[in-house]
């Protein structure tokens, strides 16, 4: 499975909200330039996930986006199906026998079970797990 830059900066992007969720609401523009990418593509992106309902804007000086729900009921699922033409594990062959096609599917019924079951929540409470595993004693 290959995910683009639409989906890698869509995810960047709704993390970033998630992080945010229920306080100040962020641009674009802050996204892009605190991640390091193009603000205009981002742009677009974000277009798609509005389009989508997973975010809303409001206009004005305290405007910016937001997460339209809370970061534990948007998966990583929802976000690159939004993002993504075609989310394929591995592509099955016509000389592919029902051995070969059983391997296919249940890799793709376990990165289904892991993109649907991984919420933004779960990614945000990894990170603060993450920075224990690195304490080094001496």
């Amino acid at each position: 499975m290959k995910i683009s830059t639409r989906g890698r900066y869509g995810l960047y992007f709704m993390l970033a909200l998630a992080r945010n969720y229920g306080g100040k609401k962020r641009s674009v523009k802050s996204v892009a330039e605190e991640r390091g990418i193009s603000d205009l593509y981002l742009e677009q992106i974000v277009a798609n996930l509005k389009k989508a309902e997973l975010v809303k804007s409001t206009r004005g000086a305290y405007g910016g986006y937001e997460l339209n729900f809370p970061p534990d009921e948007i998966t990583v699922g929802k976000i690159f199906r939004t993002l993504e033409e075609n989310i394929v594990a591995v592509e099955g062959d016509d000389k592919d026998m029902d051995t070969e096609r059983y391997l296919w599917r249940r890799i793709r019924d376990a990165l289904r079970d892991v993109l649907d079951h991984t919420s933004l929540q779960d990614m945000i409470n990894h990170d603060e797990d993450e920075v224990d595993d690195y304490m080094f004693y001496i």
